[in-house]
């Protein structure tokens, strides 16, 4: 009986140890500054500095298990190609955000959420640096690319993507498509962590849009409307600037490049706009490509084309 009893205790004392080491792991909380040095030291090629601004416990309200979980908030500031300083946030929070059944019909069970928390740390890292690369992108083209072909072109303030000129709009907007297919709703994780990995992830401190152009998932989206209706019959040398753009951006890719080109006509009556004539051109890896499709369905069809090539997963998957 003493032997049985001690070896009842002996096993409980595991039990609770274990229970006690994997109690303190998670709410010691995700350290991104550990779990994503490489990384960092990869992408900003090492010259970069990590702040901590904020700090502390969290709990997650609608956790049905409500444990404390430490936190930070960083900044991580770096220095671009061009010099320029730049500031990225991670807040290590974002891990732990839960959506119950009863409030939201995107929702995780328990066993989900514990088991998902470093895969959503790492998604996290992967959207910010997408979303950087994005940033930085936009404004290397739209100060050194679209001034070449519309340089009465006035960029909104408001937008980094949009510009003014006479008698037409510019939007371009040079994305990497697999961006959309980096959630939840996909099963793109592999793909992810390679983005992510320090053997293969993009060198933030080197990017520019000529660099961008040779990453196989990026594209640039460009569209002319021409809305001043004496330019109309202008349409043809309106669309032969924008092609001659969209080709210098594919002409820096050693794989041909992807862009999407939409030149058109177009009628403004308040919040309302009207498409009276229009012309679209889509390359994909350097060769044009046809679509049987409206606008719209040709922009999501010229997507997943692209990103499928390269093995993400397009399908929707809701809980």
């Amino acid at each position: 009986m003493k032997t049985k009893a001690k070896a009842a205790l002996i096993a409980g004392a595991a039990i609770a140890g274990v229970a006690g080491g994997l109690c303190i792991a998670w709410c010691s909380g995700i350290n991104y500054e550990r779990r994503y040095k490489k990384l960092f030291d990869k992408t900003f090629k090492g010259d970069y500095k990590i702040t901590v601004t904020e700090s502390g416990y969290y709990t997650e309200e609608n956790l049905p298990l409500k444990l404390p979980v430490k936190y930070k908030v960083y900044d991580v500031e770096y220095k671009d190609k061009n010099g320029n300083t730049r500031n990225i946030t991670f807040d290590s929070r974002y891990p732990y955000y839960y959506y119950n059944k009863e409030d939201y019909s995107d929702y995780e069970t328990l066993f989900e959420y514990i088991k998902n928390r470093n895969i959503k740390a790492d998604r996290d890292v992967a959207l910010a640096l997408h979303n950087e690369i994005y940033l930085i992108v936009s404004n290397d083209a739209f100060n050194d690319l679209l001034p070449k072909y519309f340089d009465d072109a006035e960029p909104d303030d408001s937008m980094t993507i949009r510009a003014e000129g006479d008698g037409y709009r510019i939007f371009m907007n040079p994305i990497d498509f697999s961006y959309d297919y980096i959630d939840q709703y996909h099963n793109n994780d592999d793909k992810m962590l390679e983005f992510i990995s320090p053997e293969t992830c993009p060198v933030l401190s080197d990017i520019d849009w000529r660099s961008a152009a040779d990453i196989k998932t990026y594209s640039l989206n460009l569209s002319v409307s021409i809305n001043d209706e004496s330019k109309y019959d202008m349409m043809d040398e309106f669309a032969e600037k924008a092609e001659a753009l969209c080709k210098e951006y594919s002409e820096a890719s050693d794989y041909g490049g992807n862009y999407m080109c939409i030149v058109g006509t177009v009628k403004e009556d308040g919040d309302e706009t009207k498409t009276i004539d229009h012309k679209a051109i889509y390359v994909i890896n350097g060769e044009e490509v046809t679509y049987d499709l409206d606008t719209g369905k040709a922009r999501r069809k010229f997507r997943d084309t692209i990103v499928e090539k390269y093995g993400y997963d397009t399908t929707w998957k809701q809980r």
